[in-house]
């Protein structure tokens, strides 16, 4: 694991992990109600890691628009990904992660920036921290 990289094996690709973690997923909203996480956590696994997944409705906004919401979501993850990984490497476990935007959208936030969406990422990131 780098320190900020995202490698492949941090991000859920497949159709499989998608449908489990929307299926049977834990749902948890940021203070501000700006992002919400949707979470699975994989007890004892012999190979500890976090992945993650950054999703945007199409009602949001326009696909340049999604697209830098994604891109986001993603830094703002990077960034303080440290903030769970002590947690997951310490109970062996997995934890898969959906980010979505909840009160994000193109008509409410014409432009975005990172310093909008950091802060509700580390309280995101935070809060996991305390339930894994």
């Amino acid at each position: 694991m780098k320190r900020f990289g995202l490698s492949a094996e941090e991000r859920i690709k497949s159709r499989k992990d998608f449908d489990e973690i929307f299926s049977s997923g834990k749902t948890i909203f940021s203070a501000d109600k700006k992002i919400r996480a949707i979470f699975v956590v994989v007890e004892n696994s012999s190979k500890p890691c976090v992945k993650i997944a950054a999703a945007v409705n199409k009602k949001a906004g326009h696909a340049v628009w999604r697209n830098r919401v994604k891109r986001l979501l993603k830094e703002a993850y990077r960034y303080n990904k440290e903030i769970v990984w002590q947690v997951v490497l310490k109970k062996n476990s997995i934890l898969k992660i959906v980010f979505l935007p909840n009160n994000i959208s193109e008509k409410r936030n014409k432009k975005i920036f990172l310093t909008e969406v950091m802060p509700a990422m580390i309280d995101i990131l935070s809060k996991l921290r305390d339930r894994t």
